[in-house]
């Protein structure tokens, strides 16, 4: 049987689902077709973003003769089939060395901008490390979007921790639920960034109501001796006013972590936010240093 796979929104990250599809039907000894044209039996269209939802529809109906699958969080909020869902990705499809996976799925918290609690519902364990990790990888990324939530968390930081893998946790961890014990075992995990050259850890800060929980947090990262560089998301134009977003900023960098503003649903019409992304994009790729923004805009 042929099965051809589409990647719709041809982003830089590789599409785990694509994947596990390839891996799945590779075992069945099925022919998988990525990138090539074919007269496939069997069609799966993934969209990660909605503004690529009417590519990926019309793309749908250009194989009238096969058996189509349209999924992704851009189309709807369908999970794979348990059987592909839990089956080695294929990291030969995008030519990677290192692994991507799921621990758990969901998340605990139900913040009004945030599409997870849709596409994902109820926090829940998912899986163990070795589904998804190629034993010939030393690098993992960690997509949980809440993995400090899991009751295994002790167990799976000090399982990264002893096998001296290189991290990425690039959903960001939840700062809110550091204790000095997640701070210590942390502290020997290899976190990096996702272009693997620069140790760091991800975080968020998008409510400024949770500052106390936020500088908190540093404090206990910093205690258990972590020197890695701490990447905050933070959410702008979302019900804040200028006055807040700046704050959040200001205070990062001050403890000295770095901001990576991001824009409520890309907003573009608040010359202040967009000015303020920039810089802290600049930041975060090091070629704009911080007293080089335009500070009156503070005020």
């Amino acid at each position: 049987m042929k099965v051809l796979l589409v990647d719709v929104d041809s982003t830089r990250f590789p599409n785990l689902a694509l994947m596990k599809c390839s891996g799945h039907h590779k075992r069945l000894g099925n022919s998988v077709f990525f990138r090539s044209p074919c007269n496939p039996d069997e069609v799966y269209i993934s969209c990660v973003f909605s503004k690529n939802a009417h590519i990926a529809r019309g793309i749908a109906t250009m194989f009238p003769q096969a058996q189509v699958h349209l999924g992704g969080a851009g189309v709807n909020d369908e999970f794979l089939p348990s059987e592909i869902e839990h089956t080695m990705p294929d990291y030969s499809l995008y030519g990677i060395n290192y692994s991507i996976g799921y621990l758990t799925r969901g998340c605990i918290r139900n913040c009004p901008w945030c599409i997870v609690p849709k596409i994902e519902g109820r926090f829940r364990e998912h899986a163990d490390l070795d589904e998804f990790l190629d034993p010939r990888h030393r690098k993992v990324v960690i997509v949980d979007n809440n993995i400090l939530a899991s009751n295994r968390i002790s167990e799976i930081l000090t399982e990264l921790g002893l096998r001296k893998l290189s991290v990425c946790f690039t959903q960001g961890l939840d700062i809110r639920l550091f204790t000095p014990e997640i701070a210590s075992l942390l502290s020997r995990v290899r976190g990096r960034t996702r272009s693997w050259k620069t140790p760091a850890f991800y975080f968020s800060w998008d409510n400024p109501d949770d500052e106390s929980e936020v500088v908190e947090g540093i404090k206990l990262i910093k205690n258990a001796g972590i020197r890695r560089k701490l990447i905050f998301y933070v959410l702008v134009g979302f019900n804040t006013p200028w006055e807040d977003d700046w704050h959040r900023v200001d205070t990062l960098i001050k403890l000295g972590c770095n901001p990576f503003v991001m824009r409520y649903n890309h907003r573009t019409d608040d010359e202040r936010l967009n000015k303020l992304a920039k810089w802290t994009i600049g930041m975060y790729y090091q070629f704009i240093p911080f007293d080089k923004f335009d500070m009156k805009l503070a005020h």
